[in-house]
C-alpha cells in the first residue's frame, strides 16, 4: 500500500515569491479591513492546525511533494529552509517535517512554473486598459492547459517515487487537482476538504453570502482529528 496526505493550501504572503507586493495591493483593494484581518487569522489557524497534525505523526522518511517546488534532495531541503526564516508557514512546516527525517523530493517541472509565472507577472504589470485585456486572455487561454500539464507532471513524479509500504504529503493550491491522476493503488487522505478550501477562496471576494464565508472559514480553522478528516 502506498499512502499520500494531501494538503490542500492557503497561501500567506510570503510563499508568493516576487508576486507577492502586487498581489497584496490588489487583495486590500479588494476586501474591507475587517474582511482582510479574518483572512489573515484563518490563514494563520489552517496553518496551525496542520503543523499541530504532523507534529502528532511519525514522519520519519516521509515523502514531501510541495507545489511550487522544482528541486529535491539537499537543493530542495535548501530552499525549505530559507523560506521558513522569511516566515512562510507553509515551508516552516516543511522544515519542521525535514528536522523529523521527512525527504524533500522534486515536485515540479521548472519550465512550466515559469511560463504560467511570465503570463501571470505580465498580467499584473498591465497598465493600459488594451494591454491589460490581452495579457487577461493570454493568461486565462493558457492557464487551464499549464495547469492540467503541472498536475499530470506532479502525478508522475509521486506516481514514480512512492514505492509500495511508503508515505508520502503533498502541499498543493486549492486550483489543482493532481488526485485524479494518480496510481489507483495509492490512498489518499485529504488533511482538509480540498473543495471546500476552493470554496473559501472564491467566497472570500464576495460581499454577499457571508455566511457561506463565516462557515468555510470555520471549516478551514478547525483541528484535524485521527488519520484524515475525509
Amino acid at each position: 500500500m502506498r499512502k499520500l496526505f494531501l494538503v490542500p493550501m492557503i497561501h500567506m504572503g510570503t510563499d508568493l515569491g516576487k508576486s507577492t507586493g502586487e498581489i497584496s495591493l490588489i487583495k486590500n483593494r479588494l476586501l474591507s479591513q475587517e474582511r482582510l484581518e479574518q483572512h489573515e487569522k484563518t490563514i494563520s489557524l489552517f496553518w496551525d492546525s496542520i503543523q499541530d497534525y504532523f507534529q502528532r505523526q511519525d514522519v520519519k522518511n516521509m515523502k514531501i511533494f510541495q507545489d511550487g517546488l522544482a528541486a529535491g534532495g539537499e537543493i530542495g531541503k535548501k530552499i525549505a529552509k530559507e523560506l521558513a526564516l522569511k516566515k512562510s508557514r507553509n515551508f516552516m512546516t516543511l522544515s519542521d517535517l525535514v528536522d523529523k527525517g521527512a525527504m524533500v523530493m522534486k515536485t515540479e517541472d521548472i519550465a512550466l512554473i515559469q511560463q504560467e509565472q511570465t503570463l501571470f507577472m505580465n498580467l499584473l504589470k498591465s497598465k493600459h486598459f488594451f494591454s491589460t485585456l490581452m495579457n487577461y486572455l493570454k493568461y486565462k487561454f493558457n492557464q487551464t492547459r499549464l495547469l492540467k500539464k503541472r498536475d499530470m507532471y506532479m502525478a508522475g513524479q509521486i506516481n514514480n517515487h512512492l514505492k509500495n509500504g511508503e508515505t508520502a504529503a503533498l502541499f498543493i493550491g486549492a486550483a489543482h487537482n493532481v488526485a485524479c491522476y494518480l496510481d489507483k493503488d495509492i490512498q489518499v487522505f485529504p488533511l482538509k476538504d480540498p473543495l471546500s478550501t476552493n470554496k473559501y477562496f472564491k467566497a472570500l471576494s464576495r460581499k454577499k453570502n457571508d455566511r457561506e464565508f463565516q462557515t468555510l472559514s470555520s471549516e478551514l480553522r478547525c483541528k484535524i482529528n485521527g488519520e484524515s478528516n475525509a
